[in-house]
């Protein structure tokens, strides 16, 4: 019997999001842009109405849902913040 993962593989139809959070991680234009009109960002990058609503409201448990990587969901609510509010940078 082979071990349980403790995340399961990233979904085929649940690259698109992964990608997107790893972009809004990776790039600060990209993410200064979502946080400038998040909106108009994520129905550029053609999200699905489901990964839209989740990252719209940051929600963590909504993005795992629709197929995204725990660690990305959590980073996009941490670095939006860090963006949002520098002078908390300390609690992270």
């Amino acid at each position: 019997m082979s071990p349980t993962l403790h995340y399961d593989y990233i979904r085929p139809d649940a690259l698109r999001i992964n990608r997107f959070l790893f972009r809004v991680r990776a790039e600060p234009e990209l993410r200064k842009r979502y946080l400038q009109d998040p909106k108009t960002v994520v129905t550029e990058l053609g999200l699905s109405e489901a990964e839209q609503r989740a990252v719209l409201a940051r929600d963590v448990a909504g993005l795992v849902a629709v197929g995204a990587h725990p660690l990305l969901a959590i980073l996009l609510r941490i670095f939006a913040d860090m963006d949002e509010r520098p002078d908390n940078y300390e609690l992270y």
